[in-house]
């Protein structure tokens, strides 16, 4: 019994820290990251409706302000074709740069890429072979 305040007022400290909620990750100076991902959400319903160049028109200002996941979207926009020009140097430079914030989907793709595509030293390219006749 002498213990059972002590007790009481620990266990509501547990429980009303528990109600709290998770602090967000400041991103970058003026984003608004809550709007981010908001847009973010905006953008992949209109992908699934394939309106790809209204999505594509939601991801790329995301995108340049260096969130990941649209930065990875716009990548696949460029490679597919989807509502960008189809633009594989932009392709891998979008997901490149998602890749380099760590984002997982972007690194697996970009792992695929150079094992098509391995990286070149700057100022060589690999050969070309011209197709056979058979």
């Amino acid at each position: 019994m002498k213990h059972l305040p002590s007790l009481l007022i620990l266990t509501a400290a547990l429980l009303l820290g528990a109600c709290t909620t998770t602090p967000v990750a400041p991103g970058p100076r003026g984003v608004d990251l809550q709007a981010q991902q908001e847009t973010l959400q905006r953008a992949k319903a209109l992908f699934f409706a394939k309106q790809y160049a209204e999505a594509a028109g939601l991801l790329l200002p995301i995108a340049q302000q260096g969130n990941a996941e649209a930065q990875y979207a716009v990548g696949y926009l460029y490679h597919y074709g989807y509502g960008l020009p189809r633009n594989e140097k932009e392709a891998t430079r979008w997901i490149t740069t998602a890749a380099a914030l760590g984002y997982p989907k972007a690194q697996e793709a970009l792992r695929r890429i150079e094992a098509v595509h391995p990286p070149q030293p700057d100022g060589i390219t690999p050969p070309q072979t011209a197709p056979t006749d058979r």
